[in-house]
């Protein structure tokens, strides 16, 4: 009789320890293992392991998924607990949520990146280690997504790490200007950067501001909203994720 996944989970030593690891940081019980792995391989391993005949990948792929998913889990979540907040309440609360500032605390109140494959010069830069983490846990939301669908991982999202470590009254107190934030980098590192903004349609009512972060005369990233303001912040914030501000 052919043996279930799950008891080939439980009959490996390191398969066990996973398991119990996954349970720990979402509360439930894993199946697609490989997955999870992959969540907590940090693209530095990659070079130690050149050559083995290894067909491995690091965790950037569920990292880019885990950041969609979060973005709409947050949004979700802020619609249905304010209902009588609008657009513009909504969208400055998910870019405070959703902050690498925020997302870097959460993995360390989880400790995530003990537990990651990673290369060990890289334990040695606190600098590039602030990044580690907060990229990791987007990566591990994008593995619960692929192993247990929206739900669950809207669950874990929710349960786990925002009711469990933030205090939403206190993330409306917080002052976080990713467009200051994009200037005093460009200014330090020599960057000549601009916000240029346009009118994304011609109905004055119902406008959309469309507002392209330039770096060095370069489009670097935009975005639209129907505030300018809200539109150069939404650009900013994912100008410093790209560069990894």
């Amino acid at each position: 009789m052919p043996v279930s996944p799950i008891r080939r989970i439980f009959n490996n030593k390191e398969d066990q320890n996973l398991v119990r690891l996954i349970r720990q940081l979402t509360g439930f019980t894993p199946g697609r293992l490989e997955i999870y792995r992959e969540a907590l391989r940090h693209s530095s391993i990659m070079e130690m392991r050149r050559g083995k005949n290894e067909r491995i990948t690091d965790n950037e792929r569920l990292e880019f998924l885990g950041d969609a998913i979060l973005d709409a889990v947050v949004a979700d979540m802020l619609f249905m607990r304010y209902p009588f907040k609008g657009e513009g309440f909504m969208t400055e609360m998910r870019t405070r949520i959703v902050s690498r500032q925020q997302l870097t605390h959460l993995a360390g109140k989880m400790g995530l990146v003990q537990y990651m494959d990673i290369h060990p010069d890289m334990l040695k830069n606190p600098q590039a280690m602030k990044s580690v983490g907060c990229n990791a846990l987007e990566a591990l939301i994008g593995a619960v997504y692929l192993d247990k669908g929206y739900r669950l991982t809207r669950r874990f999202i929710i349960r786990k790490l925002i009711d469990q470590y933030l205090d939403l009254e206190k993330v409306m107190e917080m002052e976080i200007s990713y467009k200051a934030k994009l200037l005093k980098w460009a200014q330090k590192n020599q960057k000549k950067l601009q916000f240029v903004a346009e009118r994304a349609d011609n109905d004055k009512r119902h406008s959309l501001h469309k507002v392209t972060v330039m770096l060095d005369d370069k489009m670097l990233i935009s975005d639209l909203n129907h505030s300018k303001k809200s539109a150069e912040e939404l650009a900013a914030e994912k100008a410093c994720k790209q560069l990894g501000i």
